[in-house]
């Protein structure tokens, strides 16, 4: 069975643990790149991480982008999105399909 876990502040994330889910608490990006290094080790094959961390983290992602594990994913806080997934999503499709296809007008 695959592991999971989330990284980001304990208070937005930790009904997670009630379904299984590992939490690590970041309150910054150095701790939360820390926490994902450990995890990555750990055998953790999907890794969700608040948007608001990651998006300093660019570096972290390019180091697995070309691994099948872990799967690191962003997601929005209790602050909701701020559309840091939806770029990086957008330019793996472009880079994917030569075009972008997924903006309508918007950038």
């Amino acid at each position: 069975m695959s592991k999971i876990a989330i990284v980001g502040k304990k208070d937005v994330y930790a009904g997670f643990k009630a379904l299984g889910v590992t939490v690590r608490h970041a309150q910054n990006p150095q701790a939360a790149e820390q926490a994902v290094l450990e995890l990555a080790s750990q055998g953790f094959s999907i890794i969700f991480i608040s948007e608001g961390l990651a998006r300093e983290l660019g570096t972290l992602f390019e180091r697995f982008r070309k691994s099948p594990t872990p799967a690191i994913v962003m997601i929005p806080d209790n602050t909701g999105s701020l559309g840091v997934a939806r770029e990086r999503i957008r330019k793996l499709v472009e880079r994917a399909v030569g075009i972008d296809i997924l903006s309508r007008g918007e950038r």
